[in-house]
């Protein structure tokens, strides 16, 4: 499929394709009129990407994860990038669930004292 064709499909705008090829995320076929053509399978890779951006991935973080799909790495070196990223969403996800915890004991607060002039949510972030 062509570009706009693609950025239907993928929900990303055409300066956001052409962007994920520069940076080395997408990889379209050149046809002979010089067009790009995309596959289905790279609309499974922009949603993988989106999904990794969502967890707070950085675009050179997700280009190493997509990088190891298509190396020649051996599996256990594979496996070894992976589990490091696996620690960092661990991480990330911890990190979430105390976020969460904070912010519901801020939000009960509030609840008791709507009334309150002076709010300190953010002291119990810090």
């Amino acid at each position: 499929m062509l570009i706009g064709d693609f950025a239907k499909k993928s929900k990303l705008t055409r300066e956001t394709i052409r962007f994920y090829e520069k940076k080395g995320l997408l990889k379209s076929i050149r046809k002979e009129n010089n067009y790009r053509e995309y596959s289905e399978n790279d609309i499974r890779i922009v949603h993988f990407i989106n999904a990794l951006k969502e967890l707070g991935f950085i675009l050179p973080e997700i280009k190493d994860i997509l990088n190891l799909y298509d190396s020649e790495q051996k599996c256990k070196d594979i496996q070894n990038k992976l589990e490091k990223n696996l620690k960092k969403i661990e991480n990330k996800i911890y990190f979430l669930a105390i976020t969460k915890k904070k912010l519901l004991k801020s939000i009960q607060e509030c609840e008791k004292n709507p009334y309150k002039k002076s709010c300190k949510v953010f002291e119990k972030f810090f």
